[in-house]
């Protein structure tokens, strides 16, 4: 695990998907791959929109949920594009220590970069990614590999921006 905050995002996004399956069950079985990335957009669309008008939410649902949302519908939609039989909640995690391993190599490489990062690039960075993944999902065998990769970054995204800000989040 990279580290402490880090592991507590994944806890936590861990316990929303476990509240939600308890809720809803396997509901998101229904859903096509472009729809969970059209969810994800939806999601990333409403936090670049409340970070831009800098208010308070009409909802009154904070943003810090819709972060944690991305990162559990980017694991939903990988398990989706990978076709996994198993059991969804025991998987999920697999998923989040796979992208937890992948940032910690990317650290290697970059330095942890991340730190330096303004609180709207990272969902500009996950739109970035959702525009990729919607010109690819029309072919998803052909581009598994390159879509695999855009959900492990998106959930990483997702921590990261909670590893930072994530106590604003909760407020804003």
């Amino acid at each position: 695990m990279p580290f402490s905050a880090y592991a507590h995002w994944q806890a936590q996004a861990l316990k929303v998907f476990r509240q939600k399956h308890t809720q809803y069950g396997e509901s998101w079985a229904v859903l096509s791959l472009p729809s969970l990335i059209d969810l994800m957009l939806i999601k990333a669309r409403r936090i670049q929109t409340l970070m831009q008008q800098e208010g308070h939410p009409a909802t009154g649902e904070p943003p810090v949920y819709d972060w944690l949302a991305l990162a559990n519908y980017a694991g939903l939609a990988l398990l989706r594009l990978r076709q996994v039989d198993k059991p969804i909640e025991e998987v999920i995690p697999e998923v989040f220590q796979e992208a937890a391993s992948l940032l910690e190599k990317k650290n290697a490489d970059y330095g942890e970069a991340w730190r330096e990062m303004r609180p709207l690039a990272f969902i500009e960075f996950i739109l970035m990614k959702l525009a990729r993944l919607r010109s690819l999902d029309s072919d998803p065998e052909r581009n598994r590999q390159a879509m695999a990769d855009n959900f492990l970054d998106i959930m990483n995204y997702a921590f990261l921006y909670l590893s930072l800000y994530g106590d604003a989040a909760f407020t804003a």
